[in-house]
């Protein structure tokens, strides 16, 4: 793969078509111990070029106080009713990609929603998570770091913070372990794109996504790491926009 000729490509195309005058709705979801405000640098570098549709989860972002979910059954609930009708993809980040990847097997419209699924292997390659280890906060930021996931070294050097983001890691991982079940053997019928950091994890298994359609399923590198739309928001947002301009032409 010549992630370089990619990006090229790609960022070339830096307008939505707007055919019938309708500007095209994208869901994002975010990754672990994260809220929809993760996604601020990309809505802005995403400006009117789509109806930005961010999914908060509860316990997370404006809903923390709201109980944390550790089963994939509700959290599709609430999700379903967030996204509120018609989507034309599905941005799903880390976990928030086999949140992306249920929400879009679900969607029984047509065409069928594009699923961009960033910065991790598929639920089909995923091992069990060893949720008994979840107990302490070492355990628990030891096992999202071996998944991929990222936790600010600043936060992880102030106590209270720490402490207080232990239970959100802990219920995260056990939801992370409740999607992989719930979708390790799922497919949309809807088409997959891929995106990585060049700087991830090099076991990311970015060819098994294709497990997961029945439609086309293409892989794309970026500059970044695992919190890729945080590393690089613009490089994110003009591979979505070509993307929808692809495939409305």
């Amino acid at each position: 793969m010549n992630d370089t000729s990619a990006r090229t490509r790609l960022r070339t195309r830096t307008t939505v078509s707007n055919r019938g005058g309708r500007t095209p709705t994208v869901a994002f979801i975010p990754p672990s111990c994260c809220g929809a405000g993760y996604f601020r640098g990309l809505r802005r570098a995403l400006g009117e070029r789509v109806d930005f549709r961010a999914v908060e989860l509860p316990g997370h972002g404006r809903r923390y106080r709201e109980v944390l979910l550790t089963r994939a059954e509700p959290v599709m609930a609430d999700v379903t009713a967030q996204l509120g009708g018609r989507v034309d993809a599905i941005y799903g980040e880390s976990l928030g990609s086999y949140i992306g990847l249920a929400a879009a097997a679900s969607i029984r419209q047509r065409p069928y929603p594009l699923l961009i699924a960033a910065s991790n292997s598929p639920p089909s390659v995923r091992e069990r998570i060893r949720t008994e280890e979840l107990r302490s906060l070492d355990g628990a930021v030891a096992t999202l770091t071996s998944m991929g996931g990222e936790i600010p070294a600043e936060v992880l050097r102030t106590p209270e913070l720490a402490e207080r983001l232990h239970p959100v890691i802990r219920d995260d991982l056990h939801l992370s372990q409740s999607f992989i079940d719930l979708t390790r053997f799922m497919t949309t019928a809807g088409d997959i794109q891929v995106l990585a950091g060049a700087d991830d994890d090099a076991s990311v298994r970015l060819e098994s996504w294709a497990d997961h359609t029945t439609g086309r399923c293409e892989a794309t590198v970026l500059p970044g790491g695992h919190l890729l739309s945080a590393d690089d928001p613009s490089g994110v947002a003009e591979v979505i926009v070509a993307l929808l301009t692809s495939r409305r032409s």
